[in-house]
């Protein structure tokens, strides 16, 4: 049995979106930014910024759906799907 986790902390992109499934479950969709930075090498600041699309199910979609907003900070704590056409994840 193999296991794997990730957990994403940032800041919202943009508002939550939140649809339902033709079965009547919810999925609320949002982006997630990650903000890091150190000196490099050369001495020069640098300034990096991770893009992370977060897709959550059911009543916890809901729930962010309710209360999280553009900017607000999260903590996401799920498993990592690379994209299937680009293999990124």
């Amino acid at each position: 049995m193999s296991y794997q986790t990730i957990v994403i902390v940032g800041r919202l992109g943009g508002d939550p979106s939140m649809k339902y499934t033709p079965a009547g479950q919810a999925v609320t969709n949002f982006s997630v930014a990650t903000d890091r930075k150190y000196t490099g090498a050369d001495g020069q600041k640098v300034e990096e910024t991770t893009w992370f699309r977060v897709a959550v199910w059911g009543a916890q979609g809901e729930a962010c759906n309710d209360y999280l907003k553009k900017g607000s900070l999260v903590l996401v704590e799920g498993r990592l799907i690379p994209d299937p056409q680009t293999g990124a994840p």
